[in-house]
């Protein structure tokens, strides 16, 4: 790694593994042949009925960065990412996927940008392939204030192991949105950075947890109540009143579920009040893209709200209050659904 580093600091990897036979080898060779190679490997394993754990140790066997975390009992994974870390020695400290793939600069690039800015996260974009390891498309992700409406983090990522210490670990009542969770929670003590390169590949297949969250009704049942709890705790971390309606305000943006026009007008104070509360957060200086943010998220929900026969009049509230912001596109929504849409 060509650095102006003073150390070659260790870099912990945690990697859960169930039932991952299937892409299991390629996730753990793009962590071992990563161009920065002062790692370590933590694979915490849970109770699986494939060849999992075969797999594992034969990659152990051959390389001693690796460390074999057996759970007896099958963990949920906020659970096994906190063994993992817990475990790790790494002052620096990322977790992959069984299905995924770092590219081989991934560490180098990300730890580069820890070391040379203060920040305490840095996360990349990357590539969607499918279940053959063929590239799908690339992606890049949106402005780093979307994160108050969806994980705009992705999959590839790097932080300071302190920051796992000060958000006191995973929330292990957080399953399936484990990793967002940590980051709405991170927002208010760690810096965080978006490095536009892409260092990741993610692959969509269908045993995949995403997968499961949209067809498996048991799952999407956990996601949602999962949502709510996530939610709870960051709107009461920023409004001390009120939290309650930025919460239903933003689980309902995140899950689908309708909310009327007249509800984002009565409720525009406390609105303007959460943007406020995010504005004092050094995440959120850019006060014009955080409108810009609501302005995006309000047109949209005036488009969702089918059946009523005000759209002219929800124009005039969205020009009146976000006529600064508007840009081309969000002008011609306004127009088509105001005076175009049955």
């Amino acid at each position: 790694m060509k650095s102006n580093l003073k150390s070659i600091p260790l870099v912990s990897i945690v990697l859960p593994v169930y039932n991952g036979e299937k892409f299991l080898a390629q996730s753990i060779e793009s962590c071992l042949n990563q161009t920065y190679q002062n790692l370590e490997l933590i694979i915490v394993y849970d109770s699986s009925n494939d060849n999992s754990l075969e797999i594992i140790t034969s990659y152990a066997s051959k390389d001693n960065r690796i460390k074999i975390i057996n759970n007896v009992e099958k963990k949920n994974l906020p659970a096994g990412l906190n063994i993992g870390h817990h475990i790790a020695k790494g002052d620096f400290v990322t977790w992959t996927s069984d299905d995924n793939i770092f590219e081989s600069i991934a560490i180098e690039e990300m730890l580069k940008k820890l070391c040379e800015n203060d920040i305490d996260i840095v996360y990349s974009d990357m590539v969607i392939i499918d279940h053959n390891g063929e590239k799908v498309r690339d992606f890049v992700f949106l402005d780093f204030e979307n994160i108050i409406f969806r994980n705009y983090i992705g999959n590839c990522f790097l932080y300071k192991k302190e920051v796992f210490e000060r958000n006191k670990g995973y929330n292990e009542n957080c399953f399936l949105v484990e990793d967002y969770d940590f980051w709405l929670r991170a927002i208010s003590h760690s810096r965080f950075y978006q490095l536009r390169k892409k260092l990741y590949c993610y692959r969509k297949h269908d045993t995949s947890l995403t997968h499961q969250i949209a067809f498996d009704n048991e799952k999407k049942q956990i996601f949602n109540e999962s949502v709510i709890k996530m939610y709870d705790s960051f709107s009461k971390t920023l409004l001390k009143k009120d939290c309650l309606i930025i919460r239903e305000f933003l689980t309902k943006s995140l899950t689908y579920q309708k909310i009327p026009f007249e509800w984002i007008i009565e409720n525009e104070s406390v609105i303007n009040q959460f943007k406020q509360e995010l504005s004092h957060n050094i995440n959120f200086q850019n006060k014009n893209v955080i409108e810009k943010i609501f302005l995006d998220k309000i047109v949209h929900l005036m488009i969702l709200d089918k059946g009523v026969k005000t759209n002219l009049s929800k124009s005039f509230y969205i020009v009146k209050k976000y006529g600064l912001f508007l840009d081309k596109k969000a002008i011609k929504t306004l127009i088509k659904y105001s005076f175009f849409k049955k």
